[in-house]
């Protein structure tokens, strides 16, 4: 993908990736994927968002 996005969920420090295309964010993790609109925010806030809530979907399961 793109560019490299760190998050952190629980002191656990991860990178993805993230890129904007069509006015979409898209983040890749090890955890899924997830794109949303850009909106008021630059990507890279948006795109650490996502990938922190991906992960932690992944950790309550």
């Amino acid at each position: 993908m793109g560019n490299a996005v760190s998050f952190t969920y629980d002191d656990d420090r991860r990178t993805g990736s993230y890129e904007v295309r069509s006015g979409m964010v898209h983040v890749t993790t090890e955890f899924g994927t997830r794109a949303t609109q850009v909106g008021g925010s630059p990507p890279l806030v948006i795109a650490r968002l996502i990938a922190g809530e991906l992960m932690r979907e992944a950790k309550i399961k």
